[in-house]
């Protein structure tokens, strides 16, 4: 069976449904194809393994009060957390309150390394974060940091890429689970699950797209799939893609994140406020406690980089979560554990990873990626966006950006 609509867009996660939903108030017929058996790619609530929503994925509402999924969490009626997640230099260091002049240590160290990023971009430098850090004392505990906020080690960081990240003005969470949200946004949407696409012919008049399902044509196409998915070719594309968007593909790779959650009774977790705990302030090598951060009775455990690639896939996420558990907050507490989720990202065949990080000396590569294919083939996603990538306010932006650029293509042509 040949479905035939005026865009078809490939991938239902946050680019893909922002996309589709303004093609849909453009007036166009647009179809969304998931391979997954659920939309929301990356971004993920679970509300039934631990007994309350756990967020798998993304989060965060970062750029909170400029994010146009936080419009959509207050429409659906979600409770927003309107609260300072208390990163940065604040928190525990190994389950414990650190004394005034070690916070103030780590304030300087911090301040110290994000100047040396910005002053390297000044100058348009593109290296790895780990050249510029080379002498610096604190260099450890930054390159841990760089593992949560990039998924890859230090060495394998654009420090003009880090550096073009913009300033969040806000990062909220949302009780009810940031996925939720995401997948309510897709509600009303013509949606096809279960519908993997192999193969896209193009051409300037439209695009043909295999799919385990059929035959889609369609006058135009948006493709929002992770780089590391089109970097392993599971879609084959006539005719090829030009090569600069295939070493743009090749030059945004996903990193590594995974999460750990511990489920406890209400009563038996200690902490009545959210709370932050390092494990460790002297390795890289080293994971970071959120405790009630959505207000949920959980503790969540976050993974980075090669620490977070290797334990996957040795499956000992679980128990070096656990074990760094102990080693905080002593055994006792571990006895109270009702519940245990894990992740798995790069295992996921739809994900391959967290998002994306540039590689050194290719910082450019997302706009390039950005760029149209053709007037009827377009890419999308958080690794299109130059200063947002990572999070779903970047893929939010992508999306519409791809879609508005279609609709202007689509309204000239017939």
């Amino acid at each position: 069976m040949v479905l035939m609509i005026d865009v078809a867009v490939i991938g239902a996660g946050g680019a893909g449904i922002a996309a589709a939903r303004a093609l849909r108030d453009a007036g166009l017929a647009v179809q969304l194809l998931e391979a997954r058996q659920r939309v929301g790619g990356r971004a993920y609530t679970d509300s039934t393994t631990l007994g309350v929503p756990a967020d798998l994925g993304a989060a965060w509402l970062h750029f909170a009060d400029e994010n146009r999924w936080t419009g959509i969490a207050r429409a659906q009626g979600r409770r927003i957390i309107e609260r300072d997640p208390g990163w940065g230099a604040r928190g525990l260091v190994g389950g414990r309150v650190p004394d005034d002049a070690s916070r103030a240590d780590s304030e300087a160290g911090f301040e110290r390394c994000w100047s040396l990023l910005e002053a390297a971009a000044e100058g348009g430098l593109d290296v790895p974060v780990s050249r510029l850090l080379a002498d610096e004392p604190f260099r450890r505990r930054f390159d841990a940091v760089m593992t949560w906020i990039m998924g890859v080690e230090s060495c394998a960081v654009s420090s003009l890429d880090i550096a073009r990240y913009a300033d969040s003005n806000a990062d909220w969470a949302v009780a009810e689970g940031l996925g939720s949200v995401i997948a309510g946004a897709a509600e009303g949407l013509a949606v096809s699950l279960d519908t993997t696409v192999t193969a896209i012919d193009w051409d300037d008049d439209g695009v043909r797209i295999t799919t385990s399902r059929g035959l889609v044509e369609a006058r135009a196409a948006i493709v929002t799939l992770p780089t590391s998915v089109l970097a392993r070719e599971a879609i084959r594309f006539t005719p090829p893609l030009p090569a600069a968007h295939r070493n743009a593909i090749e030059s945004l790779p996903l990193g590594s994140n995974n999460k750990v959650f511990f489920r406890f009774d209400d009563a038996d977790l200690p902490w009545h406020e959210p709370t932050h705990c390092l494990v460790h302030a002297d390795r890289s090598r080293t994971v970071h406690f959120g405790i009630r951060s959505a207000d949920q009775p959980l503790v969540m455990t976050y993974f980075g980089g090669d620490l977070s690639r290797e334990l996957e896939a040795q499956g000992g996420l679980a128990e070096y979560a656990r074990d760094a558990l102990v080693q905080c907050f002593g055994h006792e507490l571990s006895t109270r554990i009702r519940a245990t989720l894990v992740t798995g990202w790069d295992a996921d065949p739809f994900a391959g990873g967290s998002y994306s990080a540039a590689l050194p000396g290719c910082a450019t590569q997302r706009e390039v990626l950005a760029t149209p294919v053709s007037p009827r083939l377009h890419f999308a996603g958080e690794a299109c966006d130059v200063h947002h990538y990572g999070t779903l306010h970047g893929a939010w932006l992508s999306g519409t950006q791809a879609a508005e650029r279609l609709i202007d293509t689509l309204r000239r042509s017939p």
